[in-house]
């Protein structure tokens, strides 16, 4: 149970990058919304929202997953990440997750010796100034060998491979897209449109598919005016 656990928990660390203003145009929308699928039946919805104030940038990650069985709940996860930026880099995060019933807290903080980390699972340490977190709305994420993932605010150490432009199904229709692959303490494909914005994940959890599809934004997703 406790691995199962562990590889759901995983979704997190493939569900979480927010942008810096240097690397990434905001949506026009001012948010991003997924449908999550596992196996091809919707289990919840990733959503990001971007709030521009003066010279920084907020964004704001909420995820709700629930796999039922025959109706019956058996898996749910919720993550909610606060993260801003300034001038292309982290200023501060601040992330709670319930990974069914198992709670992880991360608080970030610029310093001039780095990024000060203080994570419930990995305890305190120093990340380099510049790291680019798990969200991947960022496509400048796909040009890092490390990235600080906010559910266990730890450093995850990635390899990535360019596997060209292809058309991608989402559910505000077919899109041409640059697929990448990721290896290493992730697993998964990830798509970026031609404008640069994130527009699919997929991964295998329990020995089944979980996808992303990108979906138009409701009034619930969008920032408040």
């Amino acid at each position: 149970m406790a691995a199962d656990a562990r590889r759901w928990g995983a979704l997190a660390l493939m569900l979480t990058l927010v942008v810096a203003p240097a690397f990434a145009e905001v949506p026009e929308s001012k948010a991003l919304k997924f449908q999550v699928q596992r196996d091809g039946s919707d289990i919840g919805t990733h959503t990001l929202r971007f709030e521009e104030k003066g010279e920084e940038l907020h964004v704001h990650v909420n995820i709700e997953l629930e796999v039922r069985i025959a109706f019956v709940p058996v898996y749910t996860y919720s993550h909610r990440n606060h993260e801003v930026w300034r001038d292309g880099r982290l200023v501060s995060l601040s992330s709670e997750t319930d990974d069914d019933g198992t709670t992880y807290r991360v608080e970030a903080e610029a310093t001039e010796e780095g990024l000060q980390v203080e994570s419930s699972e990995e305890g305190s340490f120093t990340a380099p100034a510049d790291i680019l977190t798990t969200s991947y709305w960022n496509p400048e994420a796909m040009e890092r060998e490390q990235l600080l993932d906010t559910q266990y605010g730890r450093i995850v150490d990635l390899e990535i491979e360019e596997r060209g432009r292809e058309s991608l199904e989402t559910l505000e229709g077919s899109v041409q897209a640059t697929r990448y692959s990721v290896s290493g303490d992730l697993d998964m494909d990830i798509w970026y449109d031609v404008d640069g914005q994130w527009s699919g994940l997929e991964f295998q959890a329990r020995g089944e598919p979980v996808r992303y599809l990108r979906a138009p934004v409701d009034s619930a997703s969008a920032p408040n005016s």
